[in-house]
C-alpha cells in the first residue's frame, strides 16, 4: 500500500514539475521578446532542416552573370549559404572575415570541394559592389585559385524573401537607419538543395564545426539526432542581438522533466497492471478457500 501511494506521488510531482516548466519557458520567453530592442524584434532563425531550396530563383552573381540559383548546385558539392550585404555596418563583415580567417584552418577548398554562396539582403546592390566583397573576403581567405568557388549574389526583393523564407532566415530593413537587421548564420546544404544543418556566424570556434558540417552536407545528411532533439524541441535559442546561438537552460530543463515523466510511466504502468492482475489473483484465491471452508453444520 505504502509502495502504491509513493509511486503515485512522485509521479504526480513529477507531472506537476513539467507543468511548473511549461509555464516557465512561456513566461521566459515572453519577458526575453520585451526586453529586445526594436531593431531585433522578430529577428533570428527557424531551423528548416531538411527543407528543399527553391532553386528555380533568379540573381545576378558578381560577374554580372543572371542565373538560376539551381546552377550553383550543380557540381555534385555542398553549398555553405548565407545572407549578407556589401554596405552592412558591422555584423557581415564580422562573419565573413570569420569564415575567411577559419576556412585557413581546414583542407577543405572553396571551388574545389564546396561552394559559398552569400546573398544579399539589398536588392539596390550593385555587380561591382559584390566583386569588389568577394575580391575583398578571398584576399583575406589568401587562396587566389579558389576565387570560382565564391559567388556573391543580388537579385529582386521577393526572390531575395522567398529563399530566406525557405531558410527559416528572418531579417528586416530599418528605414530610420538605413541598415538591415539581421542574424548571422552559415547554412550548410546538400548539392541537391537541401538543409543540411546550421552554424552560428559569429562563433569564434567555428573551424571546429566548419569541416564536419561541409562533410555531412556533402554525405546529404541532414544534421543529426541530438541536433535534431536539441533545436526541434527550442532547447537552442537564437539571439539576435548577438548573432548567436546558445542553449536555453529552462527549455533544456522542461526537456529532461519531460524524459523523465515518461520515463517514470514506462517504468510505473506495467508496474500498475502486473499489480492490478496480481490483486485478481489473490482475490480468486481468497474466494475460493472461502468456498471451501466447512459450514459448521451437521
Amino acid at each position: 500500500m505504502f509502495t502504491q501511494i509513493a509511486i503515485r506521488n512522485l509521479t504526480l510531482a513529477a507531472v506537476t514539475l513539467l507543468a511548473g516548466f511549461g509555464f516557465a519557458t512561456a513566461g521566459s520567453a515572453q519577458v526575453a521578446m520585451d526586453e529586445l530592442p526594436d531593431v531585433a524584434q522578430g529577428i533570428g532563425v527557424t531551423q528548416n532542416l531538411g527543407e528543399k531550396l527553391p532553386l528555380s530563383l533568379d540573381f545576378e552573381d558578381d560577374e554580372n552573370r543572371f542565373i538560376k540559383l539551381g546552377q550553383l548546385f550543380d557540381n555534385n558539392r555542398p553549398v555553405l549559404l548565407s545572407f549578407n550585404y556589401s554596405n552592412c555596418p558591422k555584423i557581415c563583415v564580422v562573419q565573413l572575415q570569420n569564415l575567411a580567417t577559419e576556412l585557413q584552418n581546414i583542407d577543405l577548398v572553396p571551388g574545389r570541394d564546396f561552394e559559398i554562396v552569400s546573398v544579399s539582403l539589398d536588392p539596390t546592390e550593385q555587380s561591382q559592389q559584390l566583386a569588389d566583397t568577394k575580391a575583398k573576403y578571398v584576399a583575406a581567405y589568401g587562396d587566389i585559385s579558389s576565387t570560382n568557388g565564391w559567388h556573391f549574389l543580388r537579385g529582386s526583393k521577393s526572390n531575395i524573401n522567398a529563399l530566406a523564407e525557405s531558410c527559416g532566415f528572418k531579417y528586416k530593413y530599418i528605414p530610420a537607419e538605413r541598415f538591415y537587421s539581421h542574424p548571422a548564420a552559415f547554412i550548410f546544404c546538400t548539392a541537391d538543395g537541401r538543409i543540411s544543418r546550421y552554424l552560428d556566424g559569429l562563433d569564434g570556434g567555428l573551424d571546429r564545426q566548419l569541416k564536419p558540417a561541409l562533410i555531412e552536407a556533402g554525405q546529404g545528411k541532414i544534421g543529426s539526432l541530438k541536433d535534431k532533439v536539441l533545436y526541434f524541441s527550442g532547447c537552442y535559442i537564437f539571439d539576435a542581438t548577438t548573432g548567436k546561438y546558445s542553449m536555453s537552460a529552462i527549455r533544456l530543463m522542461r526537456l529532461a522533466a519531460t524524459v523523465t515523466v515518461a520515463c517514470l510511466l514506462i517504468g510505473i504502468v506495467p508496474y500498475w497492471v502486473r499489480r492490478g492482475g496480481s490483486r485478481q489473483v489473490e482475490a480468486d484465491a481468497e474466494q475460493n478457500n472461502y468456498q471451501d471452508e466447512p459450514s459448521g453444520k451437521d
